[in-house]
């Protein structure tokens, strides 16, 4: 159930609903590191619950070490929903 939400939240996701999560979540991340992990959603959301963990991992090399475990504390957090 909830992931079918997640993916139809993805696909329609904007770059002002990624602003509005990190805000939320008070996450600090430059702006080249958002629209990585953005354009990295947009990419990949369709096929991310194959293997959560190995798209999480794609992204390393690309963004500020804070943030890539930023997004790993908020898989932890959130993967029990899906």
């Amino acid at each position: 159930m909830y992931k079918n939400l997640v993916l139809k939240y993805a696909e329609n996701m904007t770059m002002d609903d990624m602003n509005n999560f990190v805000k939320s979540n008070n996450i600090i991340i430059s702006e080249d590191d958002k629209k990585v992990v953005f354009n990295h959603i947009k990419k990949y959301y369709n096929v991310f619950f194959n293997d959560p963990i190995k798209y999480i991992k794609m992204l390393k090399s690309s963004i500020n070490d804070d943030v890539y475990y930023n997004i790993l504390e908020l898989y932890d957090k959130y993967k029990n929903l899906l």
